[in-house]
């Protein structure tokens, strides 16, 4: 039960990122949405146990792909959001409007694979929603 709550959590999450907040908001959601993203790694830490493991179909090889550009895009985002981040860790600041751009381009990367991360796992998420109520 825990998982589908991070899981939920991590969706608005993403959702208010995109919603216009004050800096220090936004960069105060991301530092909670990275401890979202590491739990969520940790529940499902078993994927990547048997990543190596099995036959490779179509399907498997496509979800491979979208969570790897889904991982690869939240790296991306985080990295360069803390790079350019204005109020709350003032001392890493960069200010180089690239870095700034690269968070940008990475976040909506992020959300178009999330959205297929989302399309490709929607059967156990919404059974887990169900369990829930």
């Amino acid at each position: 039960m825990k998982k589908i709550i991070v899981d939920i959590l991590m969706v608005i999450s993403i959702v208010l990122e995109f919603v216009s907040l004050p800096i220090l908001v936004h960069e105060i959601i991301g530092l909670g949405l990275l401890l979202l993203i590491i739990l969520h790694l940790n529940f499902n830490k078993n994927y990547f146990k048997v990543i190596h493991k099995g036959r490779y179909s179509l399907k498997r090889i496509k979800k491979l792909i979208i969570n790897i550009g889904l991982l690869i895009s939240l790296v991306l985002t985080i990295i360069s959001g803390i790079c350019c981040a204005q109020k709350s860790l003032k001392n890493l600041t960069v200010g180089n409007y690239k870095i700034s751009d690269i968070h940008k381009y990475s976040s909506v990367l992020g959300l178009i694979f999330l959205a297929l991360h989302l399309l490709t796992t929607r059967k156990r998420l919404m059974g887990k929603i169900k369990e829930l109520t």
